[in-house]
């Protein structure tokens, strides 16, 4: 059978249709790709600003704690020697 005149241009403006069509989908790719990168960087930086503060808040918090320990235990130790006076063990 042979092709018809107008088959033949509708299958050539179909593969061109075709071909924007993929240079469309590509360049779309590349852009989400582009935003994607952008993002990925952003977020690294993001996190990497946190873990600095939280690294900071963390042993600001760890200081503490040793400090109130250190309290806590001259204040038990006092209170001790204290009750040990008072009871006249010492």
């Amino acid at each position: 059978m042979k092709a018809n005149k107008n088959e033949g241009s509708m299958a050539s403006n179909e593969a061109r249709i075709l071909k924007i069509e993929v240079n469309h989908i590509n360049s779309a790719l590349l852009r989400i790709e582009k935003k994607l990168d952008m993002l990925e960087s952003d977020m690294k930086h993001r996190f990497d600003k946190i873990e600095s503060s939280t690294s900071l808040g963390f042993r600001d918090l760890h200081n503490r704690l040793w400090s109130n320990f250190l309290w806590l235990m001259t204040m038990i130790i006092g209170l001790a020697g204290l009750l040990a006076h008072a009871q006249h063990w010492i």
